[in-house]
């Protein structure tokens, strides 16, 4: 598998998708170069990206004014991501796959900071962000190590424990394409 996810710390959680991964050919961050990027999916069946993003694509890591210096997918890449089985745990990821037609388990959107719990009007605190995704993202690796992609969206769903209007977004937002 090959894993595309910024060093970000506001998506670290995230690497509990991977960590420990047995199948792990290449880790791609914003140090690699586009070409790099493109090799490393051509190279690959099996793609897992992750981090924040919109229907254009992921990004890579923010600089200090909050800014993203370029997209670590986008339109460029479909090309190369048809015809892989895709795991893409961004903002939108879900747009960006229907818009192009890619195969696998997307994400729609999923707050994982308060400023976008309050864009989207759930209320939560930090405390129970924090808490939550390490959790959500803790099953999502268990649910594709154990099952089809194509059953963890229902899945998932069945192991919100909280129901809180936070996780009910999040749990909710995770879907499949063939």
């Amino acid at each position: 598998m090959t894993i595309i996810h910024a060093n970000d710390p506001t998506t670290q959680f995230l690497s509990l998708l991977y960590n420990q991964r047995e199948d792990i050919k290449v880790h791609i961050t914003e140090k690699n170069t586009n070409m790099e990027v493109i090799r490393a999916i051509r190279s690959d069946d099996d793609i897992m990206m992750l981090g924040h993003g919109d229907d254009c694509g992921l990004y890579s890591t923010p600089r200090k004014d909050g800014k993203f210096v370029r997209q670590l997918i986008d339109s460029s890449h479909v090309q190369f991501l048809r015809n892989k089985t895709c795991i893409g745990i961004w903002c939108y990821a879900d747009l960006f796959a229907d818009k192009y037609k890619l195969h696998g388990l997307f994400s729609g959107m999923i707050i994982s900071e308060l400023h976008e719990s309050i864009e989207q009007h759930v209320s939560t605190t930090q405390e129970e962000i924090d808490r939550e995704m390490v959790k959500f993202a803790s099953r999502l690796r268990d649910c594709i190590r154990q099952y089809a992609l194509n059953d963890i969206p229902a899945r998932m769903k069945e192991l919100d424990d909280v129901k809180s209007e936070l996780t009910i977004f999040n749990y909710n937002n995770l879907y499949y394409f063939e």
